[in-house]
């Protein structure tokens, strides 16, 4: 099989952003950045008041915004007294996570439990809610690389609300 190429005249223009490309991307300047997979992993149950009222009225205006359907948002169902759940019991968009999941909440129970993923890896896990404006200034921080709004936390601590290996 024989493949032909037509001989293409560049203009001067064509020929000069074809070379000032190549220039850029040798420099590494030229490389846009790949978009950042982000997903919201939130664990709770009906058992949960704060879970309850979350899912109603937070998670709806959070999911409206530009930021919220940029993202996958992933519920799991889990009982307050309970650790993140068996591998069988979550969501195929959260099993892939499991073993991080267990890692970033020290195994603890308690509800609610989130996780801000990116690129496959914890961002942020946190125990509570967050409002939906708080969750936009969370992806606008992670797709435009400015502050983060809150302290991040990679695993949660022994007790409380504590933080054992900040980001």
């Amino acid at each position: 099989m024989f493949v032909f190429h037509r001989f293409v005249r560049l203009t001067r223009l064509q020929r000069l952003g074809r070379v000032l490309g190549c220039v850029a991307v040798c420099l590494g300047l030229a490389l846009p950045a790949r978009g950042q997979v982000i997903e919201l992993v939130w664990m709770g149950g009906d058992d949960c008041p704060p879970c309850a009222v979350w899912k109603r009225q937070e998670l709806p205006r959070f999911a409206a915004t530009p930021e919220g359907r940029s993202i996958r948002i992933t519920g799991v169902d889990k009982l307050i007294r309970s650790p993140v759940p068996a591998a069988e019991a979550l969501p195929p968009a959260a099993r892939v996570y499991k073993t991080q999941l267990d890692e970033a909440s020290a195994g603890r129970s308690g509800s609610p439990q989130m996780a801000l993923m990116v690129d496959g890896r914890v961002y942020d896990y946190f125990f509570g809610t967050r409002s939906a404006e708080l969750l936009v200034e969370m992806v606008q921080a992670v797709r435009t690389g400015s502050p983060y709004p809150v302290p991040r936390c990679l695993k949660l601590g022994p007790r409380g609300h504590q933080c054992d290996k900040p980001a």
